[in-house]
């Protein structure tokens, strides 16, 4: 659930601050390609994608900053590409380092339980489920952290489901209709299949990125938000050991949609970190 719509409180201020600020939604999503086929969502063709954008744009060099899938494309792009960026950023996805033995979705669920819901997401009845209900998929996940408590998380317990079977929610007040009506339109455009892919390329991945240097040397930002249920910052543990100029910021009361959560705890941590990485009169 990637889009330009989750930096909506970012774009603005990042131009505002005197930046060139793009934003390339991944494969799979919104209005791009989506193949069918698992391989082709891997982190080095992701990466590629980005490649063969900042090269029609004629960038040579960016500041990368990623949430959710886009973080990890962020940490992958940075690894295979790194002559390409100047810095990189992550809300809320920490830095994975590349495995040496591969581990399918089965064997990560039983080390991280929080990531059970995506056993779900793997099956052919998870792209159905949204397609039939696209509306209320949303509904049900643009919620502001303090607002799911009583949801059942994301999948249902008793009906093993994602929307099908369980009750109708109301839109939350902090998801304007516009941004409904965006993901909606774009969904139902495409459908869900290719997005959901990224849970299904595993193998793929580790192919791609098994032989990768661990290390990033380039400054780095972490922001974790403590509500995020799917990706916690405990998750984020031992970054340092690998990324050596990382830096943090943690926010509170916030869960995985931090960006629009807290859009100014957010904009303040970017402000501050790019000011000393890549600051606007260098631009």
């Amino acid at each position: 659930m990637v889009g330009l719509t989750c930096w909506r409180e970012q774009i603005p201020f990042l131009v505002q601050l005197g930046y060139r600020v793009i934003v390339p939604t991944l494969r799979g999503f919104g209005e791009t390609d989506a193949p069918t086929e698992s391989s082709a969502y891997g982190d080095k063709t992701i990466s590629n994608d980005f490649a063969a954008l900042l090269d029609h744009l004629e960038i040579p060099t960016v500041v990368v900053i990623g949430h959710d899938w886009g973080g990890q494309a962020a940490w992958r792009f940075t690894q295979f590409y790194p002559d390409r960026v100047v810095g990189v950023a992550s809300f809320c996805t920490p830095y994975i380092v590349p495995e040496q033995q591969y581990h399918s979705v089965e064997d990560v669920v039983k080390i991280l339980p929080n990531f059970t819901y995506q056993l779900h997401l793997i099956t052919p009845e998870a792209a159905k489920e949204i397609d039939e209900n696209t509306e209320a998929f949303f509904k049900r996940i643009f919620r502001r952290v303090t607002e799911t408590k009583n949801l059942g998380g994301i999948i249902d317990k008793t009906t093993g489901t994602l929307i099908a079977g369980r009750p109708p929610v109301d839109k939350s007040d902090s998801l304007p209709q516009k941004v409904l009506d965006y993901y909606v339109e774009k969904y139902q455009k495409r459908g869900a299949a290719g997005g959901l892919n990224f849970y299904k390329r595993r193998k793929t991945s580790f192919e791609e990125c098994k032989n990768l240097d661990p290390i990033i040397n380039k400054p780095a930002l972490m922001v974790t938000a403590d509500g995020d249920a799917a990706l916690p910052p405990a998750l984020t543990h031992g970054m340092e050991n690998y990324i050596p100029q990382l830096e943090r910021g943690a926010i509170t009361g916030a869960g995985h949609w931090v960006l629009w959560e807290k859009p100014d705890e957010c904009n303040a941590y970017l402000k501050n970190w790019l000011s000393k990485i890549y600051p606007v009169n260098k631009l």
